[in-house]
Formats: C-alpha cells, structure tokens, sequence
C-alpha cells in the first residue's frame, strides 16, 4: 500500500486489511513522502506483520509500487490504496481462486463505490478473455484490489513503467494481457471512495492521454491504421460519451465494424468475447442516437454488427428502439 498524504481514510483502509480472514501475510507500507501527518499514523501501527519504508522524497506511485513488488517476500501480491477498504473476506478469496486456478496470473474483484449520493456496484467482466477484450477500451480491473502472482510478473520483466507517471495499472495491465491470463471474482470484496482528492479527480487530463495511448497501442497492434480522428471517436467510445447523431452513429458503426474484421485477421481476442464488448458499446451508441434521431432505427436494423451476435444484448437493443418508435 503506498501512501502520499492518506488522511483522512488512511487508518480505516489499514484496519480493513489488519482484519481479514486470512491472517498470513506482511502488509508493506510505503510512505511515499507524505507531509500531512500520514507518517505518524503509519509509524504508529502496532502488528507483526506490519512492514513499512519512508521516501524521504516523494517518488510517485509507480516506483512506489515497484519498490513493494522487490520488497514482498510472498508468492501473491496483493494491492490496496490508502482510501479504500477491503472487506474481509477479500484476501481469503483471492488467494484461494490462485491456488485453484494455477493458470491464472492475477485476479480481481467487484467493487461498491463509497462517496457518491447513491452507491454503485461495479460488475467487471469475470472471464480472461472477457477482461482481455475490454482491455482495448478500459481496464477492466480494480488497481487497488489486485491479487497476482508475483513470479509471473518478474519472471517476464513485467513491471509498472516508471515513466507512467498516471493510468499505471492500465498500462502494465495491456502488457501483460499479451503474455498472462487475468480473471475477476464475481464478488463485491472493495469498498471504493470517490472523493475530490483522489487520483482520478485531481488528475484526470493525465489518466486519460495515458489511456488515449494504451489505446492506440492496442490499436495499432490489430494492423489499423489510426488518424487523430478516429482516435479520438475510439476514445469517446471508450469512456461511453456518445454524440446524438446519425452522423456519429455511422462512424461508430463502421469503427466498430473495422475492429472486428481487423481481429478476424490478427486473432489477437476471442471473437465471442470482443463482440460482446462492441455489441455493448453499439447498444449505447444507437441508444444515444435514438433519443434525438429517427434515423438510428433504420441504421441500427441494418447493420452487420447485430447479425448472428449475442441474443440477449440484440433483444434488449431491438426492444428499447421499438419503445420509441413502435411503427
């Protein structure tokens, strides 16, 4: 767990993994040059197996993690951040799926959002490949409720980038997809805060021009050929922001389309699995459209993306558009 200025969460997220069911572990803590009085809570705990280092300098939190990746001395690697908390069955679960599941390099969990003026409950996709194919738009993983197999990880050189300064986890995560297989318990085992300091808020512009990158990786990656602008439609797609217009809704079509037959020639994903997450963000984008544009009716039944794909998703799309037009 690093640590820059964690109060006020701080002693809560400590106490949320001090109390888990599972009782073996060390629990490393790096005060990453913390001036808000965070020291003196760290410097306070009292448990065997409490281990914890002081940068006299702050030096971000991908050499932070790295440090503690050098530091464990367990086969599993499991993180958690300063303002969350771990219920108590999370370690317990995780640990148990990678002793079953010795094909799996690293798991993750569900999570419910703390913060917001009405919780969420955040259902990943479960299945590797699943989480490999949303990997092209989004990291499907909770970064602070990873458990993983530390030698997977070193063993092939796989560690967060030091000069990923935002988006870190997404960017280790997309490296090693290509080599490891990931999974995530379909289980809430994270309370997740939202607040005005954490990271995502107070440093989104950087999170998203490391994710715009990861993304062209990807791209690339399947042969396409990316200008700005389609680059810029990918990422919108991405992050579900969607323009109310058949104009919009044709270029999404056919972006969409062109990821599919590139993957068709590369078989970089499993094809069942990459369809479900375009057929996902084609629903969200004909039921944007359709709420101003008549024309997504017409465009959306003629088009390929929908043929012979996955039932459950086509009939929910086909009857929320004929809700709105019944002719």
């Amino acid at each position: 767990m690093p640590v820059h200025n964690g109060l006020p969460y701080l002693s809560e997220a400590i106490e949320s993994i001090l109390s888990q069911t599972l009782d073996d572990f060390e629990f490393i803590c790096i005060d990453d040059g913390s001036t808000d009085g965070s020291a003196e809570v760290i410097s306070g705990v009292q448990d065997p197996r409490w281990r914890w280092v002081r940068n006299s300098r702050r030096t971000g939190l991908s050499k932070a993690l790295n440090r503690g990746l050098r530091m464990a001395r367990a086969a599993y690697w499991a993180r958690m951040d300063a303002d969350d908390i771990s219920l108590p069955r999370r370690l317990e679960a995780q640990a148990a799926f990678l002793d079953n599941n010795p094909e799996v390099s690293l798991v993750g969990v569900w999570a419910q959002t703390i913060g917001l003026p009405k919780e969420q409950i955040w259902k990943l996709p479960v299945l590797p490949a699943e989480i490999r194919a949303e990997l092209l738009f989004n990291s499907p993983l909770m970064h602070s409720a990873v458990m993983l197999r530390r030698k997977d990880f070193l063993d092939k050189g796989l560690r967060y980038s030091p000069t990923v300064e935002r988006a870190q986890d997404y960017d280790l995560w997309e490296r090693a997809a290509r080599q490891l297989r990931f999974a995530n318990l379909p289980e809430v085992l994270l309370r997740y805060r939202i607040h005005a300091g954490q990271v995502g808020n107070a440093f989104g512009y950087q999170q998203a021009k490391t994710a715009a990158l990861v993304r062209a990786r990807q791209l690339r990656h399947l042969g396409l050929r990316i200008a700005k602008r389609d680059l810029d439609l990918h990422n919108e797609i991405s992050v579900w922001k969607f323009e109310a217009n058949s104009t919009f809704l044709r270029r999404t079509e056919a972006w969409l389309r062109g990821i599919e037959r590139a993957n068709r020639h590369k078989k970089i994903y499993d094809d069942s699995a990459l369809n479900v997450v375009l057929e996902q963000r084609w629903w969200a984008a004909c039921r944007s459209a359709a709420l101003h544009n008549e024309q997504a009716w017409a465009l959306y039944k003629s088009s390929r993306l929908v043929q012979g794909g996955h039932r459950s998703l086509l009939d929910k799309t086909v009857f929320w558009l004929k809700t709105q037009w019944p002719h």
